[in-house]
């Protein structure tokens, strides 16, 4: 199904540690662009994180924020040993003198910079099921807005493809009075014998074929066709963005061709449609 590259899902996990959520929100992006804050404890499953999120979702900006609660009997296994923390600054202190420096420099924030990241031991397990769990809500979120955009879509589509009805309800009287005005303003500024109206006719109906749109009308209509088939299917923003393109392009044509004042009329409406769906399509996978 269509999904929209905009959502948010949040999850939270009692862990044997203290309490985990995760909250992961996701903005338009042409590419996949991932970023993660996560607590200390867990920077090293930030690959992991970002690779379940890339195995989800395929493009878009994706923020994951990854905080922990911790118990009060998992607070001995998250904080920093403090045996270690007094041999650390016992050693800075050294460093310090010999360079001259005020020992009063080395404080605990210093301290921390230079102490082993505390882990809790098999914390990735009860990490990757909140964070897949958040995933899925992004997803729900993400699939709802598609459905609301792909009913938008379908909406512009048939519009689009009433007006290129009428376009062809007025393209053969255009060419035809095209063909005739032609004819006659040459007939004005020339005396027009038999060897001439033969190779006149046959000039006004090459320049008549040259501004024929049938051949852009179909090609619109396949376009259309295909757009109607990628409102069934998912990760096509892609490939929608390039439909609008081409169909723009057929409708501009069809525009440069026609002089006919309801057939330009008509063209204005559309790209206004095709514009409009353009912004919509900005936001779909």
């Amino acid at each position: 199904m269509l999904r929209s590259m905009t959502g948010f899902g949040r999850a939270s996990l009692d862990a044997s540690y203290g309490r985990l959520t995760v909250e992961i929100q996701s903005l338009n992006r042409k590419h996949l662009e991932v970023s993660v804050s996560l607590a200390d404890e867990f920077a090293p499953f930030e690959y992991d994180v970002r690779k379940w999120v890339g195995e989800a979702v395929s493009r878009g900006s994706v923020s994951v924020r990854i905080s922990l609660e911790p118990t009060p009997n998992a607070l001995d296994q998250l904080l920093p040993d403090a045996n270690l923390l007094k041999r650390l600054k016992k050693s800075w202190d050294q460093v310090a003198k010999k360079a001259g420096l005020s020992a009063k420099e080395i404080n605990l924030p210093f301290l921390m910079q230079y102490l082993p990241s505390s882990k809790i031991k098999g914390s990735i397990g009860p990490l990757q099921v909140c964070v897949k769990e958040a995933i899925e809500g992004l997803l729900a979120m993400k699939t709802a807005e598609g459905q609301a955009l792909a009913k938008d879509l379908k909406h512009r589509l048939r519009e689009l493809e009433r007006m290129l009805a009428d376009v062809q309800k007025h393209s053969p009287d255009a060419t035809q009075k095209m063909r005739t005005r032609l004819h006659d303003k040459i007939a004005e500024v020339m005396q027009v014998g038999p060897e001439l109206e033969e190779r006149l006719l046959r000039e006004v109906a090459l320049f008549a074929e040259r501004v024929d749109i049938a051949e852009e009308i179909t090609r619109f209509l396949s376009h259309t066709e295909q757009f109607q088939q990628l409102l069934k299917g998912d990760l096509v923003g892609r490939k929608m963005d390039f439909l609008l393109q081409e169909m723009n392009r057929e409708v501009n044509t069809i525009g440069s061709k026609s002089m006919d004042v309801n057939i330009t009329r008509l063209v204005v409406s559309m790209k206004s449609e095709l514009e409009k769906m353009r912004e919509q399509v900005q936001n779909i996978e």
